[in-house]
């Protein structure tokens, strides 16, 4: 069994603090592997109106496929997904 202490995924502060801790030729190679990946943007999300109902509709839509498609114990759906591996 593995313990661990403490947390295991750093926080977006802690990512910032380290990379401003580098030295700035790591910095830019760091910025270099990064351009080769494909671009991930994260955006805060609005509090406008309309973004909310627009939250709201897409979570009404998955409680009803997720209801629509929940047949037996999680043990079951697991094994039906991923096979026998799950087991």
């Amino acid at each position: 069994m593995i313990t661990t202490r403490g947390k295991l995924r750093p926080t977006y502060k802690q990512v910032l603090e380290t990379i401003r801790a580098m030295s700035p030729a790591d910095q830019r190679r760091l910025r270099a592997e990064l351009t080769k990946t494909s671009a991930v943007y994260v955006l805060r999300p609005t509090g406008s109106q309309a973004a909310v109902r627009r939250g709201r509709r897409l979570v009404a839509q998955i409680r009803k496929q997720v209801s629509a498609s929940t047949t037996g114990t999680l043990e079951e759906t697991m094994q039906r997904l991923r096979g026998r591996s799950w087991s």
